[in-house]
């Protein structure tokens, strides 16, 4: 008995060690006094801040603008994919639009869904290789396509998996999975051939970011790190008060966007 008690008080503790507050002291380095409705941040700790006016504005580690793109030729720009920083991948979801920049925000190539009268795509995600992963909702499932805009590869119909249509928000992938986050049940992982995997126990989230097969997201004034392999979780306190409106993730760097200003911050500074 008193060996199943002291089990039971090591798993009890195991879980509170996984799902603590880590000890990692986060400092400001710097602060960016312009707002915005979006930040992303790339592994080379390059900052993005999408304006209200859907202008991308670029900014280095140490909170200095370089670089601006803007285009008011598709519309709403509903997605930015910094994942390769010298690949950013924009989509207009309103002219089934994309364009892709390189690291100075130039544009590279640009494609246009329309073509395909058979796709009606809702989300995107850059992939390895310059590919691209889609969702394309007339058909409820997700494709990959090549970095020539051909399908590589497809998953089964999501319909036939849950009985239910779809409703996407946002597609990350990582090396080795897919993530597809809906409005309203949670995020679903997918391996990099488009099988389904699991859905992950974790909702109700505004945004989230892939870091080393990573999930991290906000949760009031603290930043947790989930393992969808393990599913442990850690959770690391940020030095700013609430409202929080998102968080970005880079290498060594994480942005903080809220209402005033974007504050870079580092345990490493």
């Amino acid at each position: 008995m008193k060996r199943l008690i002291v089990l039971l008080l090591n798993c009890f503790i195991a879980i509170l060690l996984n799902n603590g507050v880590a000890s990692a002291q986060l400092k400001q380095i710097a602060q960016i006094d312009t707002v915005g409705k979006a930040i992303y941040a790339d592994n080379l700790d390059n900052v993005y801040l999408l304006s209200d006016r859907d202008e991308l504005l670029k900014y280095d580690a140490k909170g200095k603008l370089r670089w601006r793109y803007s285009n008011n030729r598709f519309g709403k720009l509903q997605s930015v994919d910094v994942s390769d920083p010298m690949r950013v991948v924009l989509f207009y979801a309103d002219f089934q639009q994309v364009v892709v920049l390189n690291n100075n925000l130039n544009e590279i190539t640009s494609y246009s869904f329309a073509k395909d009268g058979n796709l009606l795509v809702s989300v995107i995600a850059s992939a390895n290789n310059n590919s691209l992963w889609i969702f394309d909702r007339a058909q409820n499932m997700l494709i990959k396509l090549s970095s020539n805009f051909t399908e590589d590869t497809r998953s089964a119909n999501l319909y036939q998996l849950f009985d239910v249509v779809i409703d996407p928000k946002k597609l990350v992938a990582s090396d080795q999975y897919v993530f597809l986050q809906q409005k309203s049940n949670g995020i679903l992982q997918f391996d990099r051939f488009g099988g389904f995997v699991r859905e992950l126990p974790i909702d109700s989230l505004s945004d989230f970011n892939i870091t080393s097969n990573i999930i991290a997201y906000i949760k009031g004034d603290k930043l947790v790190n989930y393992n969808p392999t393990s599913f442990e979780s850690s959770q690391t306190k940020l030095p700013l008060l609430p409202p929080i409106k998102q968080v970005a993730v880079g290498n060594k760097l994480i942005a903080v966007l809220t209402e005033k200003a974007v504050f870079l911050l580092s345990d490493n500074p």
